[in-house]
């Protein structure tokens, strides 16, 4: 049986973020253009602006950034090595006025490969 939304039922979860308790050797990133999985073990750095609205992982090979709202709990996720998948929310998402504001929303991610002498400085 179908359900109907109603006006006060709670909006749909994006699920912009898979996690799990058991450390993931890899993280997929997924947006309509590309999905790549690029391992932890080369993860150097991780950066979240204040405001929770960008979050920047640097690899040995790339550097990915993560533009959206609510990215603390990513960022923390990807921190403790639990986040597994982050992907983009469909673009016909109308609920993200009235998320809760603890739930993480992603609206692009960018993965930008890094040249040679820029692999050389880090």
């Amino acid at each position: 049986m179908l359900k109907t939304r109603h006006e006060n039922d709670r909006p749909a979860d994006p699920r912009c973020v898979e996690t799990r308790e058991v450390p993931a050797a890899f993280l997929r990133l997924q947006s309509p253009r590309e999905q790549v999985a690029l391992p932890y073990s080369s993860l150097i750095k991780l950066s979240l602006k204040t405001d929770g609205t960008a979050l920047e992982l640097s690899y040995v090979t790339h550097r990915v950034t993560v533009i959206g709202k609510n990215l603390g709990e990513i960022y923390k996720a990807v921190a403790e090595v639990e986040a597994r998948l982050l992907t983009v929310v469909a673009e016909d998402f109308a609920d993200a006025a009235s998320l809760p504001s603890y739930t993480a929303l992603v609206r692009e991610i960018r993965i930008e490969p890094l040249d040679a002498d820029e692999r050389r400085k880090r």
